[in-house]
């Protein structure tokens, strides 16, 4: 494949999952049905034709065929001859409709823009008889963001449909060439028989990105569908497998997403359903991100870009902490898929969705942390939304969080003595340290004493307190280390020759995991992470 094709996000259907599509549809519309003359078929970005080839060969002469690219019009007219098949930019060409009213115009030869319709199409489209199936696999660049390979798209979505999205304020979902297709779709079969086929990821149905499309655009009834990993396109970023789905929706019949319940098949890389998945487009007011309360920030302090790293110099500074600062929880988004950028920092996190972790909300981010980070990050959960927990948080629950959270590897909180910035010395506080220190203790130290400690985590904290004596044996300083330096400090250790307490290590690996099991079922019980399969 082309750079330039995978710049513009365009994916072939993987001919397996395009098969299985076919056999969705065939069920849904009965095979004589499918084959009547009563049904036409468009597929606005055809592409090499892969979601067709499984189609009955008597209904290609029902079939609309069109694509950007000149190359596969060629190749799409050798492929189904009985098909009408033409080139045209669905997110630029043919724009009238717009001006004025939805719905596609039957051009006349007088026009002062010539549609590039085929007179064949804007016949059956003039015909309030006709059945429409939309069998489609959109691009899905994004602008401005990395795509499937990892490499900017800037201004690939950049079209005339994304500026008729933005002056109708539907946010960054706009940004999304799949979810441009969609708009155009929605807004220009609304009042016609249609069944749209649609292979796109889910984050339409999720997102906090596309709440406002969901509330104003995308209003269809869901019929069935199924999901598989994106693994199975050719060209797809290795590190980032997230779920495709294919979903067939009655889009004449207008119903919200949110009050819909959708049960999506869950198909393994052979096509065999392995599980049920259930998509829940909940309202962006009910994400777990919207629970925390984030205090406002107006003390400068020194900004972390990592655990001992102080950005000195940032286009957008964010260096300013909250009254009663313990700790900065880097927290961006609300997907699974962020589970990597969740942290706890001794400063200011210098990017965009940290927030400042104070006594009074506290407990809240210790659950939040563990909410995003126990559950294993799969192709399935890529982007499940993490909510608010459905009932009051019993308080053993969140000081097994705590204890969890205090010895993950992303706990990365530390003291730090005579740190300059912008023309002061800062002392950087460990507040997180977990133990009594000759009647000075921590914010975290004063906080577990006063808590009921099941067994698992007070299992975690006798061994930490053993890695922790062994770590003072051969350190003196600094007296309020934090996690993340006393494993730095014993790994270098261990490379000049001492004794790194492997066993103790292993020991607390062994807890900690045992802590997290305990804490998992809980996440799901109270409904902040969703189970991964039925």
């Amino acid at each position: 494949m082309d750079e330039a094709t995978r710049r513009g996000g365009v994916f072939p259907t993987p001919l397996p999952f395009a098969k299985k599509a076919c056999e969705y549809l065939k069920k849904m519309l009965g095979k004589h049905r499918q084959q009547s003359d009563k049904y036409r078929l468009w597929d606005m970005a055809a592409g090499t034709g892969n979601l067709e080839i499984f189609l009955p060969k008597e209904f290609q002469q029902y079939c609309y065929l069109s694509t950007l690219e000149q190359k596969d019009v060629e190749h799409l007219k050798r492929e189904f001859p009985a098909a009408t098949v033409f080139q045209f930019d669905y997110l630029e060409d043919d724009m009238t409709p717009f001006s004025g009213h939805s719905g596609f115009c039957h051009h006349s030869a007088e026009a002062e823009t010539p549609t590039k319709l085929p007179n064949k199409l804007q016949d059956d489209l003039a015909n309030p008889k006709i059945n429409w199936i939309i069998l489609v696999n959109p691009p899905y660049a994004t602008a401005q963001e990395a795509g499937l390979t990892g490499k900017s798209k800037e201004g690939v979505s950049d079209t005339t449909i994304r500026k008729l999205m933005h002056a109708q304020g539907l946010g960054a979902g706009s940004r999304e060439l799949y979810v441009q297709f969609l708009y155009r779709i929605m807004n220009e079969f609304k009042n016609r028989k249609a069944v749209l086929g649609l292979f796109a990821p889910i984050k339409y149905l999720v997102s906090t990105n596309y709440q406002k499309f969901r509330d104003n655009v995308f209003h269809a009834q869901f019929h069935s569908g199924f999901i598989f990993s994106s693994e199975n396109f050719g060209g797809t970023s290795k590190a980032k497998h997230f779920p495709v789905s294919f979903i067939l929706w009655d889009i004449q019949q207008r119903k919200k997403i949110q009050e819909q319940d959708i049960q999506l098949d869950i198909l393994d890389n052979t096509t065999q359903k392995i599980g049920t998945k259930a998509i829940k487009p909940e309202h962006r007011s009910h994400f777990l991100s919207r629970w925390i309360k984030r205090p406002p920030c107006t003390k400068i302090f020194p900004p972390f870009s990592s655990a001992l790293k102080i950005k000195l110099s940032n286009v957008d500074t964010r260096n300013r902490v909250a009254e009663g600062f313990l700790a900065s929880l880097m927290c961006p988004g609300n997907e699974l898929q962020n589970q990597q950028q969740t942290a706890f920092l001794s400063g200011p996190q210098v990017s965009a969705g940290a927030l400042s972790v104070t006594p009074e909300n506290f407990e809240q981010a210790v659950v939040v942390f563990a909410a995003r980070r126990i559950p294993k990050n799969t192709w399935i959960n890529h982007v499940d939304q993490l909510m608010k927990p459905n009932r009051k948080l019993s308080p053993q629950f969140i000081s097994n969080c705590a204890v969890w959270s205090l010895f993950d590897t992303k706990n990365q909180t530390v003291s730090l003595g005579e740190v300059e910035y912008q023309g002061r010395t800062y002392q950087i506080v460990n507040h997180f340290f977990p133990f009594s220190v000759s009647g000075n203790n921590s914010f975290v130290a004063n906080w577990l004493l006063q808590q009921q400690l099941s067994d698992e985590a007070q299992a975690v904290l006798d061994i930490a307190e053993e890695i922790y004596r062994f770590y003072f044996t051969h350190f003196s300083e600094p007296r309020d280390a934090g996690w993340y330096q006393i494993q730095k400090g014993l790994r270098q250790k261990k490379q000049r020759g001492a004794t790194l307490g492997e066993e103790l290590f292993a020991d607390m690996k062994q807890r900690h995991e045992q802590l997290k099991g305990k804490i998992l079922p809980l996440l799901y019980d109270y409904g902040i992470a969703e189970l991964p399969t039925r």
